[in-house]
């Protein structure tokens, strides 16, 4: 797990001026039956849930950081140029991290080497792997097992509306994890999807 500096992390700004947020599913129409989200399921439907989301960036501080925890959109066949201005909006002034979520690696795109080079190309600032440690926070795009011993808390994103219950990881899914049961506190969901579409401010968290 690497780990972070309070700079890296911050970069600056009191935690009142950094915002965390996962998930967004851009342009992919399916996402909406799969999480229920209130759109029609429909290529209109979908460009209207575009704008939703990129009107919640529009609502931001102009200054500040913020950070994606994975999954930013997915489409097969957007052009870069599209998704770019969506990010350029999103950004503003911010400084604008990125973790890779599982979608987010399906986008790598030649002539890029990597999924990272790609999405600074994109417009983040910097793009991560993760998960990441910063002090007792582990950040992460899909959650992370904690030892309830562990002083720590991990805020993810991949689970959209569904939390973290002290069941998750002996899901068939958590094939890499141990099979043990977790305490649910230490688990913050930054998705969309659990926040009613809010982008959350880091000092809710601290």
């Amino acid at each position: 797990m690497e780990r972070i500096s309070r700079e890296d992390f911050l970069h600056g700004y009191p935690p009142e001026q950094v915002f965390a947020t996962s998930d967004l599913h851009l342009y992919h129409t399916n996402i909406i039956k799969y999480c229920n989200r209130p759109f029609e399921y429909s290529q209109q439907g979908c460009a209207e849930m575009n704008e939703f989301i990129l009107r919640k960036f529009d609502l931001l501080p102009e200054d500040g950081m913020l950070w994606i925890f994975g999954d930013v959109f997915l489409s097969w066949n957007l052009d870069d140029a599209v998704i770019m201005n969506d990010i350029q909006r999103m950004k503003k002034n911010h400084v604008m991290n990125l973790i890779l979520g599982n979608h987010d690696y399906k986008m790598r795109k030649k002539p890029f080497p990597t999924c990272v080079a790609y999405f600074e190309h994109l417009g983040f600032d910097k793009v991560y792997v993760g998960p990441l440690l910063f002090e007792n926070l582990v950040l992460s795009h899909v959650p992370v097992f904690l030892d309830a011993k562990q002083p720590r808390v991990n805020l993810h994103g991949h689970t959209h509306e569904k939390m973290v219950g002290e069941d998750y990881f002996l899901g068939e899914y958590c094939k890499s994890s141990p099979k043990k049961k977790v305490n649910p506190v230490q688990y913050k969901n930054v998705c969309m999807d659990a926040n009613g579409f809010q982008i959350l401010r880091l000092a809710d968290f601290l």
